[in-house]
């Protein structure tokens, strides 16, 4: 084995021991905060290899998945939607589009504040995540085209739904993939402070 399986292998079990004791997550949850935000006294090098301990172990999923959300949520939906240019392309070029940004931003509060909600109903440990999945494929069956494929036109009645479907897709797939995460880490922020 290398140093490194070792050294891998070695700290896995340290932090799995962690993980046996009552105190062990929210353990885990401030060390891997202090790995990852690093230290003004530490060498850029110290932190690098801090951060990659974060980034290496599963044990640090719930501060990768704060650290995520923290930077992906602080651009405003404004600057994102300036950067946005629309072209379509014809048989020899690409022609501008012209693109509602006032209306893509609404659509954004929509489906952000339906996300908000449907996320704070559907995470918690015992909500009936089949609810939502069956509430989705009736919402997207109502507004589906008879004749649907992918030449056809979305009228305005399929285009103001997309926001709810996506809030509730997206709704899905982070609890399927985060739930459990994500109540541990409201559990130890809330400890945290």
């Amino acid at each position: 084995p290398t140093f490194k399986e070792i050294t891998k292998y070695t700290m896995g079990s340290v932090l799995e021991s962690c993980l046996n004791h009552r105190w062990g997550h929210s353990y885990l949850f401030e060390f891997g905060l202090s790995l990852q935000k690093g230290d003004e006294q530490s060498s850029d090098e110290d932190n690098r290899i801090s951060q990659f301990i974060v980034s290496e172990f599963s044990h640090f999923k719930e501060v990768m998945t704060m650290v995520w959300n923290e930077e992906t949520s602080q651009k405003p939906v404004e600057d994102t939607i300036d950067g946005i240019v629309g072209r379509v392309r014809s048989l020899q070029n690409m022609i501008p589009l012209q693109i509602n940004k006032n209306s893509l931003i609404e659509c954004y509060r929509v489906f952000d504040s339906n996300y908000k909600i449907l996320l704070g109903e559907y995470i918690k440990p015992n909500a009936n995540l089949n609810e939502l999945i069956r509430n989705t494929i009736t919402l997207v069956n109502r507004v589906k085209p008879r004749n649907f494929s992918c030449d056809s036109e979305w009228n305005a009645k399929v285009k103001q739904e997309i926001p709810s479907i996506l809030a509730c897709i997206f709704t899905v797939f982070t609890v399927l993939k985060s739930g459990a995460s994500y109540n541990r880490t409201f559990v130890l922020i809330w400890m945290w402070h």
